[in-house]
């Protein structure tokens, strides 16, 4: 189900905006190629239904989108549950799951391998919770065993909280593992997904994982600015029980005005038709050829860094990015500038891996011939950095 027809540009809609925005994107106008594990580069078809009419968000013309929006996601998701799209980065999400499941004392488990099971430690404090943290140095996933070992030691623990692959690291945690765990003992799994959704096998009914959080600047490859949460029955009972405080991120809310095709606040409604034709798309290939496609990227670009003599940074990396070790003396945040000057941006590592590695992002639907010529460059430059000729 697509956009409804009042909402389709005439040509001379698409020649207007054409003309008077010359002049704003030519003052803003980037000369490289997104390379980084999020934002990725947005789809030139997906950029047209950006500039469709609007419609109004508490009419019919929006419940379709909504539905169809809906849809899509559950099938990326591989869920039946009811999936909520908020107007907020992934943070929002994650921030939204936190607010709604946690009350004040709550005793919770935070599986971290990196910056963002890091963030999940930090909203649970924020939400007054006491945070019983099980963290993996940097490059590490989470062993399955240990999450088991904790929750064993602590029987008062409601929630875990985890991520399925990490931005700053490229780790990929086994979240079928950990859901057959948290089901057994009957906790609350939650799973940051923004990372890996689409490009990483989740199913999320069948692994047994309760809120799933994604957002839309990464696989699915829509600009920034919309997240989604998926809870199961058994998170939404402890969503009725929970004292936290929420208003905006209020998921009750979401809920009543979802049985009407609606938000309860005010969407970003351009952001639905790019992700209403984003997920069709994913929907025509199948979301397993679509994990398939993003796995076979990973391969290419890690044979390419392989060949380089330079080792991968994840001990099990996802399929989402690959972040590269940089050897001695070569400072990785020179290459990406360098590549940057040439037309393709790369991400350098965050806070204490800066400089150390640099993460190569192939998320969404990034081709071979491109992704061929952004790694040519950066061969080039490692290669300079390094002190070789080529």
């Amino acid at each position: 189900m697509g956009k409804p027809a009042v909402s389709t540009p005439s040509a001379a809609g698409k020649k207007e905006r054409k003309k008077s925005g010359k002049g704003a994107r030519a003052r803003s106008a980037v000369k490289y190629k997104l390379f980084t594990p999020g934002p990725v580069q947005v789809p030139g078809y997906i950029l047209d239904e950006l500039g469709s009419k609007l419609v109004y968000h508490r009419e019919e013309a929006f419940s379709k989108i909504f539905a169809s929006v809906q849809k899509g996601l559950q099938k990326v998701l591989v869920t039946r549950n009811d999936v909520f799209v908020l107007t907020a980065s992934g943070t929002g999400a994650m921030e939204a799951a936190v607010v709604n499941l946690v009350s004040p004392e709550d005793k919770v488990l935070v599986a971290i391998s990196g910056k963002f099971g890091e963030r999940w430690r930090e909203l649970c404090i924020r939400a007054g919770a006491y945070v019983d943290s099980l963290t993996r140095p940097y490059g590490e996933s989470v062993p399955p065993v240990e999450v088991e070992r904790h929750l064993l030691a602590a029987d008062t623990v409601k929630c875990v909280f985890t991520t399925l692959a990490e931005t700053s690291t490229g780790a990929l945690n086994d979240i079928k593992a950990i859901g057959e765990i948290c089901r057994r003992l009957n906790r609350i799994l939650v799973v940051d997904a923004v990372a890996g959704l689409g490009a990483d096998e989740l199913r999320t009914d069948a692994w047994h994982v309760d809120v799933v959080v994604g957002g839309s600047q990464k696989a699915l490859a829509v600009p920034p600015g919309l997240s989604f949460i998926t809870l199961s029955e058994r998170a939404w009972e402890l969503v009725q029980r929970s004292k936290g405080v929420r208003y905006y991120f209020d998921l009750q809310a979401y809920r009543r005005f979802a049985a009407k095709g609606q938000t309860p606040w005010t969407p970003a409604i351009s952001l639905f038709y790019g992700l209403d034709a984003a997920l069709r798309r994913i929907a025509k290939t199948g979301v397993v050829r679509y994990w398939n496609s993003h796995k076979q990227m990973a391969q290419f670009v890690r044979g390419k860094m392989k060949r380089l003599g330079l080792e991968l940074f994840a001990a099990k990396p996802s399929n989402a990015l690959t972040a590269v070790k940089m050897p001695v003396g070569v400072d990785g945040a020179k290459i990406v500038e360098a590549c940057k000057g040439e037309g393709f941006l790369f991400a350098n590592g965050q806070a204490n891996l800066r400089g150390k590695i640099v993460r190569i992002g192939h998320m969404g639907p990034v081709s071979k011939s491109s992704m061929t010529r952004a790694l040519a460059c950066f061969r080039k430059q490692f290669l300079k950095a390094a002190g070789r000729a080529h």
